[in-house]
């Protein structure tokens, strides 16, 4: 499967929650329209008071994002950095939200060419 976003402008959330720490998700949020994913169906996986679904590749099993379990017309979602490359990922800062308790990070801003 593939994940296409655009690369982030904000800080990306090492999240240490009960279920992120666990699967070792360092996400970076968006609106769902500037998110495409292509290929094969993913599994989901609702967690707790099942607010939102982690998605994971039905190949390989890693998580690669997070969708609004509960609302239509969703704000935001999480994609998981880590599937990146390496180098890729050491480019941008990350903040650890050591409890998972920080109600809400930035959601990055699509940055669209205009041109002919």
């Amino acid at each position: 499967m593939t994940l296409t976003f655009p690369t982030p402008t904000e800080k990306l959330n090492e999240c240490h929650c009960n279920i992120c720490r666990r699967y070792g998700a360092v996400w970076a949020y968006y609106h769902p329209k500037d998110v495409r994913i292509e290929g094969p169906t993913t599994d989901a996986y609702q967690y707790g008071e099942k607010n939102n679904s982690f998605h994971r590749c039905a190949n390989c099993g890693c998580v690669t994002h997070w969708t609004d379990a509960k609302d239509e017309n969703p704000p935001e979602m999480g994609v998981n950095c880590n599937m990146l490359e390496k180098e890729e990922l050491r480019r941008f800062e990350r903040t650890v939200d050591e409890d998972g308790t920080t109600p809400q990070f930035p959601v990055n801003k699509a940055r669209y060419e205009h041109g002919s």
